[in-house]
């Protein structure tokens, strides 16, 4: 019985931190965005952003390439999104709310997950619409009924890349200078294996990056389905995959940055 207390106290108390997170989260995004600064100009800009890539196609005159092009790039826009949690995890060290969370009893890792999930849902919200818009202006494939699924398997590719994120962030709070090559990094691997806008690697090196980064396997599924074509579960458990694979590294390499953070005193920065 105490056991199971003990469980109940440890479980209520780390949906409270996450909680907490969340509510941060969601004022931080408040302090960069109103509806009217969201819509009128980032949706623009990342539709505009999705239109730009898609007149590669066009130059290859080529209606198909054109869509496809079109379509990976919207759906890219929510895991991409989620890369910017490299950035606000540094931010935290900058600013120096990071040596108060670690005196505290908090669990760092869910807090600093969770303080970064505004730009999972950002990426999302502007993915979605830009699913719905782009194929009224290009001839891309979206079987409407399938469009729920689509985005429902876009934010399990998000949750992928926002794990590979943390990771990243970890990493980074020990070099703080790196971020934005890792960030730039990263987008550039996701664009060219990923098959957002070039086919996927079939062999050596480039495609055993592929099968392990984020998009590679949700992006082909959601391409299919936005065709018309059946669900298959092989794609959704080998994005799954990922995503267990890059969460398992975020906890431990966010961790390891914390620990000697801590150890070695060198969390300000002068």
């Amino acid at each position: 019985m105490p056991e199971r207390r003990s469980t109940t106290v440890a479980l209520s108390t780390a949906l409270r931190q996450f909680g907490h997170g969340l509510l941060s989260s969601h004022q931080d995004y408040r302090s960069m965005f109103t509806w009217r600064s969201w819509a009128g100009g980032w949706l623009v800009r990342l539709l505009c952003q999705v239109l730009f890539f898609a007149t590669l196609g066009t130059l290859l005159g080529s209606a198909q390439a054109t869509g496809e092009i079109a379509f990976g790039n919207a759906a890219a826009l929510g895991p991409l999104a989620a890369l910017g949690v490299v950035s606000s995890t540094v931010g935290e060290r900058r600013s120096g709310t990071l040596e108060f969370l670690l005196v505290t009893r908090a669990n760092p890792f869910l807090v600093l997950a969770s303080r970064g999930l505004h730009w999972v849902l950002d990426g999302m919200l502007t993915s979605s619409v830009a699913l719905a818009v782009v194929p009224l202006l290009l001839p891309v494939p979206l079987h409407l009924p399938a469009l729920p699924a689509v985005v429902a398997v876009n934010l399990l590719v998000s949750l992928s890349s926002y794990c590979l994120a943390l990771t990243l962030a970890g990493i980074s709070l020990r070099h703080p200078e790196s971020r934005m090559y890792l960030t730039a990094g990263t987008t550039i691997g996701y664009l060219l294996l990923c098959g957002i806008t070039t086919p996927v690697p079939q062999d050596g090196l480039p495609a055993r990056l592929a099968a392990v980064l984020p998009i590679t396997h949700g992006l082909a599924l959601m391409r299919r389905l936005a065709e018309g074509a059946p669900f298959s579960f092989g794609p959704l458990l080998a994005e799954a995959g990922v995503a267990l694979l890059w969460g398992v590294a975020a906890h431990l390499t966010l961790g390891l940055a914390l620990r000697r953070a801590v150890r070695t005193g060198s969390l300000v920065l002068h």
